[in-house]
């Protein structure tokens, strides 16, 4: 850990030093000085509910209480109705994220009968692909914001 000041511009951190001179008169000033900063945590293992079990969690709510406790990002488990076994299933939980999460939320998806809505998904490329580059633009898409931290 290092003593510091952070300046931070547009809701993003922009400077860590010891002194900030280049700080005008009407800049707002927070004492921290028995504070730690960390980066956003990220949990890789949660269950928002939605869709389908939005009685038990909403994406709304358990982004909201993983913001306040200081998580920027989660992944959430696939264990929804539908299940995340097909394009248009999560495409159906990506708006609802899109629409409702305070914080990234990486939805994980469904490959095989356990969960799956449909036993035809297994081995099937028809199934595989558009899911498979659904997810590369999600993974991409979070390493950029992984690596902007």
């Amino acid at each position: 850990f290092r003593m510091g000041n952070v300046l931070i511009v547009d809701g993003r951190i922009v400077s860590i030093d010891e002194s900030l001179s280049s700080v005008s008169a009407d800049t707002t000033v927070i004492d921290c000085a028995d504070l730690f900063l960390f980066p956003g945590f990220v949990d890789v293992h949660v269950h928002l509910r939605e869709p389908g079990f939005s009685y038990k969690e909403t994406i709304a709510s358990g982004s909201l209480a993983a913001a306040r406790g200081g998580y920027s990002a989660v992944c959430t488990m696939p264990n929804l109705n539908p299940a995340p076994d097909s394009a248009e299933h999560l495409a159906a939980q990506s708006a609802i994220i899109d629409r409702d999460a305070c914080i990234h939320v990486y939805p994980y998806g469904v490959h095989g009968v356990a969960l799956a809505n449909d036993e035809t998904s297994v081995g099937n490329p028809d199934f595989i692909q558009p899911l498979a580059e659904h997810w590369v633009d999600e993974s991409v898409r979070w390493i950029k914001t992984v690596k902007s931290y």
